[in-house]
């Protein structure tokens, strides 16, 4: 009797996030993803979850100091499942909302009722704020084990603002809101953290393309099998006791994120500023602070002018051109060389407790202009702004920041790139040849009936995939191969070509590969000798085959393929 191993595999191809088809289960995941995009047109930092009954997209731009997630509620919001905050509730007491709306002069509707609390929905882009109603809603966000995105899970009852249509104004196209992760305990991160029993931390991974967040503990892996929650440094949190948001009441801390900068450094040598300016004062003025919604690190005058003459006097050897707006120093690129790092220029340091420092090296001090000006990404602040240092998105991009909040401390990896990896590399997506493929994610992982998943299989002679994975991967691999004829389909093999176009190489046919993503960040390669079927001298085929719509398991892994 023929003997037959079968080996679960957890296994996964990098994930598109997919939520309609997900189904729940009843087990509480270790953390939450969101994925984020950079919009080019306005530097903003987007994300997007599903919210309401039924669930429906909801794109946001990212407020690291937010207080809380608000929407726009008067264009277009419905939903069976919202609930509004009544006054002198449990919602409004863990919101600390003392306002109260007796009487709203309109029918009931999400952002209108009587006897609701309510607080002040702000643009922190543009500066507008306003009042808006306390409510609750469900909300859907795909978990992760850090490796790579799992099932969907919702929480029944955020509690977030409704907002009003002008507080969009300079927001980027499509935004509905903002999603306020900032030192609250309405911020997203402390109430899915409450909702799903997991440390209050979490980290953001930006880049200027795309990037990630992450509710929960590490790991936060990284392509290619990078954890960069083992690349942290740490630095305490700071309290501003006065508010710094567009509105608040009186005695409302802060909830911006505020860290020790004690002093910088350019090139290893110490920059001559008015150290008083670094600390918060009585007032809140004064400190430094992490920003999403400021494109660039922006400092007050006498730090900024500081920063400059000695960044200045470092590259005192390449030529310097027009300043372009709006920064203040610009020099001739074709003068700087290029590193790993990003533009070969003197290294900025922000000193901090305890003896750590922040490095930021070329890829974020520096931003290309026009005209081949390439710039010192700092702008002037003015003579008496808030907050004297504001790091901005661009000296974010590629670094890994944690904040942990039980424990008031902010983790920051200082740039990726040393490690060959950027915060774009988050598993989102499959590839063949490089380019990704969108799959259901919910498909990826084993249920409690234990259906899904993918195994490894000797007495299943091809690899074997659910209808929606197949149909995915073969129109993909059609695409990559689009340039050599096809032909007439052989048996269950539905994808062939005519071999005398396909090249030969050490490893079979040339045709492009796969890649399998594994939990670990680990990718095992799959090329022509193992994906392609020789049916006959002129025909070539695609060894996968159509499991159907309902298989017990999403992907066997077939003999031929290993």
């Amino acid at each position: 009797m023929a003997l037959a191993y079968n080996f679960l595999l957890f296994c996964s191809f990098l994930l598109l996030l997919n939520i309609s088809a997900t189904a729940k289960t009843s087990s509480r995941p270790k953390a939450l993803v969101l994925p984020v995009t950079k919009d080019a047109s306005t530097s903003q930092y987007l994300t997007q979850i599903h919210q309401r009954t039924p669930l429906v997209p909801v794109k946001l731009t990212l407020d690291l100091g937010g207080r809380f997630l608000w929407v726009d509620c008067e264009n277009g919001y419905r939903s069976s499942s919202y609930k509004p905050a009544r006054c002198n509730s449990a919602q409004c007491n863990l919101a600390g909302v003392t306002l109260c709306t007796t009487e709203c002069y309109s029918s009931p509707k999400p952002g209108c009722y009587n006897n609701t609390c309510g607080l002040f929905p702000a643009n922190t882009v543009k500066g507008l704020s306003t009042s808006g109603d306390l409510g609750q809603d469900v909300v859907s966000i795909q978990s992760t084990d850090g490796y790579t995105p799992g099932r969907v899970v919702s929480a029944p009852n955020v509690i977030f603002t409704c907002g009003a249509t002008f507080l969009l104004e300079g927001l980027a196209n499509g935004v509905k809101g903002m999603a306020g992760l900032g030192r609250s305990k309405i911020s997203l991160p402390s109430q899915l953290s409450a909702a799903f029993s997991f440390p209050r931390k979490f980290a953001i991974c930006l880049s200027g393309s795309k990037g990630v967040v992450f509710f929960g503990d590490g790991p936060y892996v990284l392509l290619p099998g990078i954890d960069a929650s083992k690349l942290l440094s740490y630095t305490p949190l700071i309290l501003n006791p006065v508010s710094t948001a567009p509105a608040s009441f009186k005695g409302d801390p802060s909830t911006d994120y505020f860290i020790g900068v004690k002093g910088i450094k350019i090139n290893g040598k110490n920059v001559p500023l008015n150290t008083s300016l670094l600390a918060i004062d009585k007032e809140g003025n004064g400190g430094t602070k992490i920003s999403t919604v400021t494109p660039y690190t922006v400092m007050e005058t006498s730090i900024y002018n500081a920063v400059i003459r000695a960044f200045a006097k470092a590259l005192s050897g390449v030529p310097k051109v027009a300043a372009v707006a709006p920064f203040g120093l610009c020099f001739d690129s074709s003068k700087i060389g290029s590193t790993r790092l990003g533009p070969g220029v003197p290294q900025i340091d922000l000193l901090l407790p305890n003896g750590n420092s922040w490095a930021i090296f070329g890829a974020n001090s520096m931003v290309y202009a026009k005209g081949g000006a390439l710039c010192l990404g700092i702008v002037d602040g003015g003579v008496n702004p808030t907050t004297s240092i504001v790091i901005g998105g661009h000296q974010l991009e590629d670094n890994l920041i944690q904040i942990d909040l039980a424990a008031s401390r902010l983790g920051f990896s200082s740039t990726l790139l040393f490690r060959r990896t950027n915060c774009g590399n988050f598993n989102f997506t499959s590839s063949i040849n490089g380019n990704n493929v969108p799959l259901n994610t919910s498909l990826l992982s084993i249920d409690k009936e234990g259906y899904g998943g993918t195994k490894i299989s000797t007495v299943t002679k091809y690899t074997t995939m659910e209808t929606s994975i197949y149909k995915a991967v073969i129109k993909a691999f059609a695409k990559e191969l689009s340039g050599v004829p096809r032909v007439a389909s052989v048996a269950s093999l539905e994808l062939c070509f005519d071999s005398n176009k396909i090249g030969r190489t050490r490893v079979g046919p040339a045709v492009p590969q796969f890649d399998l993503v594994l939990e670990s960040g680990n990718s095992w390669g799959i090329f022509g000798a193992n994906s392609m079927v020789q049916v006959n001298n002129d025909v070539l085929c695609l060894g996968i085959l159509d499991g159907g719509a309902n298989p017990r398991t999403s992907i066997v892994i077939g003999g031929h393929q290993w």
